[in-house]
């Protein structure tokens, strides 16, 4: 989402996670680890300008060395209350127009401090209407603004035909993908039952496999569920590109949630950067998950979709065999989900109204 929003407007980014630190960015991406280590000898460091944080310091000296061009807005794209206060810490130095947008929530921004930085921010955007509604609730902004990411134009079919003799048999299964990071703190108690739920139907001769695309988080999470018959885990999608072939041969989307409770206390309210994505294709897309997540709340808006918001195999039995038995149904539904999107969430329009905003905060 951050490139796909910013890569239009921004003139720098400042990155602060060394996992995205890839040997190939270009002179506008600068790295900057914060928090950087608490180890006393990094003082120096701090002193030198070599390092922009220690122990919640900054250092005006890197700042000096690292943007020397002036800026009217600076744009804090954060997910950790680190990221939030560096954010803020460097509209002031330079004396510009602050403008935050919350990617992920955690209990940490309730805290006084963070909700101050939220309070005085110029422009305060969220990425979902659950997450507005929280944090009008606790800074009493009436001006928070929603954008979240929208789908690249290669996620949208070439054409709305369908293919209303399609029968599916055991050498053209349906094919239901996971695109995206499998992360145990995201999807735990979730994914184990759809990945269970489909290797059951196809242990049963149910004209159904599932193909699992992306890294997993840890990389020993769903070790023994991959292994199943009917299941296949093709790795991290390299290059990029690729995802969209993948898309295009799916035959259904699959986005889960964990219905742990403590897990989805922060999770309920962000809003996956594929979740658009996959809604563009035409494709039916199911949502195994809690009732009480943004991503049920924007489905719902949207109109028809497949969910199943109660923890149940026997539930996602049924919902898979009715997909298959009705595909063409299920598919007339997608069909129009996408029109819905393309309409609404498309590039045009999200950027359009994005620099819209910027303008007016500017102005």
């Amino acid at each position: 989402m951050l490139i796909n929003l910013y890569s239009h407007f921004a003139q720098r980014f400042i990155f602060t996670n060394g996992d995205f630190n890839y040997p190939d960015r270009n002179q506008n991406y600068i790295f900057a680890q914060v928090p950087y280590h608490r180890a006393r000898k990094n003082l120096i460091k701090l002193m030198l300008g070599k390092i922009p944080e220690w122990r919640g310091n900054y250092s005006s000296k890197w700042l000096d060395e690292n943007l020397t061009e002036n800026f009217d807005l600076i744009i804090s794209f954060i997910y950790s209350p680190c990221a939030l206060l560096f954010g803020t810490w460097i509209s002031q130095k330079k004396k510009c127009k602050h403008i935050i947008h919350i990617a992920d929530h955690c209990d940490f921004f309730l805290q006084p401090k963070y909700l101050e930085a939220f309070r005085t921010a110029d422009s305060l955007l969220v990425i979902s209407k659950k997450m507005k509604a929280l944090y009008e609730k606790h800074t009493q902004r009436k001006d928070i603004k929603v954008f979240h990411n929208f789908p690249d134009d290669r996620c949208f079919p070439t054409s709305d035909s369908i293919d209303d003799s399609r029968v599916f048999s055991q050498s053209d299964p349906l094919k239901v993908v996971f695109i995206g990071g499998l992360y145990e703190y995201l999807h735990k108690s979730s994914i184990e039952d759809i990945i269970s739920s489909i290797a059951a139907l196809h242990a049963k001769g149910i004209p159904i496999e599932m193909h699992i695309y992306g890294a997993r988080y840890p990389e020993s999470f769903l070790d023994n569920e991959i292994e199943k018959k009917g299941i296949t885990h093709h790795g991290i999608v390299m290059p990029l590109e690729t995802k969209y072939k993948i898309m295009e041969n799916a035959d259904a989307f699959v986005i889960p949630s964990s219905f742990n409770p403590i897990l989805n206390s922060d999770y309920q309210y962000s809003f996956p950067s594929k979740l658009t994505e996959l809604l563009s294709t035409a494709k039916p897309v199911l949502y195994y998950g809690p009732c009480d997540t943004s991503i049920h709340e924007f489905l719902n808006e949207i109109g028809s979709s497949i969910t199943v918001t109660k923890r149940s195999v026997k539930l996602l039995h049924e919902t898979l065999i009715n997909l298959i038995d009705n595909y063409s149904a299920r598919k007339l539904d997608a069909v129009k989900i996408s029109r819905m999107i393309r309409k609404e969430y498309d590039m045009e329009t999200t950027l359009k109204a994005f620099g819209a905003h910027l303008t007016h905060i500017n102005s």
